[in-house]
């Protein structure tokens, strides 16, 4: 250390002990001014400052000497290093935002179960309790809002719904939001429940996330058809369907959906023995139940004889060899098509009300195979109703009907 002008000086070198001397004198008391020079043979002065992290990978790698390559060669080996643990300490982080997303379910999933549980130890039962009777699905429910023709307690919608897969759960998306609209217009109450307590209420059907309480459909009660004529309507083709105690809610909800695709007026059911409109019937219908017209008669041959007598005609589905074939019965007059049970067909008597009994041709099958053994295996001898229905419909109406496509 030397003590030039009341300032101490410590040497580093012979020359940057005189610039140290000379900085002093000038200066006085003040601090000495740190100025780069440039030694002979160094070329430029150093231009750019390193980082801490350069200096340190230059001291510890080249500690003994080394020259400029071997320095750079250490520069990218620890640049690969940084880069490496920048890579790892990413994907930790990843890993733990995983972690905590999973958490946050089980967390969700924990106080769900909880809830339940607390609500199964004090005795009280989660699953919604019904007013009146569960319209499920997403058509349905969206029918009947648009319909109105019942009475509305609550819409329950399932907890964390979510639509946004592919595109059939776009277009049920929209749907859904249609039918939270119309609940919020019409001040209708709408609760959000867990998926196992409206599987409870719809008995595990698809009811894919709506459930709504609604007042069963009254029936209007009907003892025969009133007179029309060909020209009375427009273009409107006059067709109803008469089901004689079909007791299938599944065949029931097929034939009022396959009828009101086909554009027929509405459906007569009998009071008695034919199945309850029940929400399985307005599933299997996709909807269609909420919008058809719908009557019901307490003793079909009576309707069907007082309506013959106003001028209508009845055609009743049978699989007998007399009756005639479906290609043969003209189209165009108002006509009631009359339908049996799933298993035994039209009763007697009202086969004999009908003034026409109409069949669907089937294929040969000893054209395929020929032989006893092969006509004994054979078990189908006739469609189901709700596919005769769809057959007989179509060509009866088909080409005149309204032809509107009903969703899924």
């Amino acid at each position: 250390m030397e003590c030039f002008g009341g300032v101490r000086i410590r040497g580093f070198s012979s020359g940057s002990s005189q610039n140290l001397k000379r900085n002093a004198v000038r200066g006085g008391s003040d601090k000495a001014r740190w100025t780069p020079t440039r030694r002979s043979g160094q070329g430029k002065a150093f231009e750019r400052r390193q980082s801490s992290w350069e200096e340190s990978a230059k001291n510890y790698f080249f500690k003994d000497g080394g020259n400029e390559s071997g320095r750079s060669g250490a520069l990218e080996k620890a640049t690969d290093v940084r880069r490496n643990a920048s890579e790892e300490i990413d994907e930790a982080l990843k890993r733990e935002d995983d972690r905590q997303r999973w958490y946050d379910r089980s967390v969700d999933r924990d106080a769900r179960f909880e809830r339940q549980w607390n609500k199964r130890e004090t005795g009280e039962s989660s699953v919604p309790k019904m007013v009146g009777e569960g319209i499920y699905g997403v058509s349905p429910v969206l029918a009947a809002l648009t319909a109105g023709r019942r009475e509305f307690y609550t819409l329950y919608v399932q907890e964390g719904l979510d639509l946004s897969g592919n595109s059939k759960k776009k277009k049920d998306k929209k749907a859904v939001e249609r039918v939270v609209k119309i609940a919020e217009n019409i001040r209708l109450k709408v609760k959000e429940t867990a998926k196992h307590d409206l599987n409870m209420v719809v008995g595990n059907r698809p009811h894919q996330g709506l459930v709504l309480d609604a007042s069963p459909l009254e029936m209007v009660s009907i003892r025969e058809l009133d007179a029309v004529t060909i020209g009375e309507g427009g273009q409107r083709c006059h067709l109803w369907v008469a089901l004689d105690e079909v007791t299938d809610p599944q065949n029931l909800g097929a034939i009022i959906r396959s009828s009101y695709f086909f554009g027929a007026v509405g459906v007569v059911l009998c009071a008695k023995n034919s199945a309850p409109l029940s929400g399985v019937v307005s599933k299997a219908s996709a909807g269609s139940l909420e919008m058809i017209e719908l009557r019901s008669c307490k003793n079909m041959m009576q309707f069907l004889n007082s309506s013959i007598e106003n001028g209508w005609r009845v055609l009743g589905g049978s699989v007998s060899e007399t009756a005639v074939p479906l290609s043969e019965v003209e189209v165009g007059p108002p006509t009631i098509l009359v339908l049996g049970s799933e298993g035994s067909g039209l009763r007697p008597l009202v086969e004999r009300s009908c003034t026409e009994l109409v069949r669907i041709p089937h294929g040969e099958a000893d054209q395929m195979c020929s032989g006893e053994e092969f006509e004994s295996f054979v078990a189908v001898e006739s469609l189901n109703v709700s596919v005769a229905a769809g057959v007989l419909l179509y060509h009866l109406v088909g080409k005149g009907g309204k032809q509107s496509e009903v969703p899924i």
